[in-house]
């Protein structure tokens, strides 16, 4: 077997390369020790956030609810040639040291563009996002958009409380 001047450049290149990789790994990559520090430390903040938790003699409970509001409004979208009447409240499920912040933010400051989203969603929803039971596709369209609005993740679950819907 005859090796060309070619295939020698080629294998040199490849051993270079391949070599150059591993020590970039080599000294790029944590120590594997490091991976198991990481971990430790992420629980000993988390302890630490739970024992914050329960010196503060306000936060009964890790989540609070929180009422955005109540919504009365139609959606014509659902069947064409009617109405539907949706009736509900909505509210937002916040962590209880957030919970002063998120009705600050939602339920003043940004109110109207929240209730504003809400409604948008509501009449713009499916007949079968409507007939779900759980309402899923509406608590986390709203969940998502009211995030969004007061430009933090206040709210980790949504309740849609009292859902009333009349076709006329």
């Amino acid at each position: 077997m005859k090796l060309n001047a070619k295939t020698l450049i080629i294998a040199g290149v490849v051993v270079i390369a391949m070599a150059l990789e591993a020590a970039i790994i080599f000294f790029v990559m944590p120590p594997k020790g490091s991976a198991v520090n990481a971990s430790e430390q992420n629980a000993t903040e988390e302890v630490k956030e739970d024992e914050e938790l329960e010196e503060d003699p306000t936060a009964t409970d890790e989540f609070a609810e929180v009422l955005i509001d109540s919504f009365n409004c139609t959606n014509n979208r659902v069947a064409p040639g009617s109405v539907i009447h949706l009736s509900f409240k909505v509210i937002g499920i916040v962590r209880s040291k957030q919970k002063l912040a998120f009705e600050e933010a939602a339920n003043r400051t940004h109110k109207t563009r929240v209730r504003q989203s809400i409604e948008r969603i509501a009449r713009s929803s499916s007949l079968e996002d409507l007939n779900d039971p759980n309402l899923s596709t509406l608590k986390r369209l709203v969940r998502e958009e009211t995030n969004k609005i007061l430009g933090k993740s206040y709210v980790t679950e949504i309740v849609i409380n009292d859902f009333r819907m009349l076709e006329q």
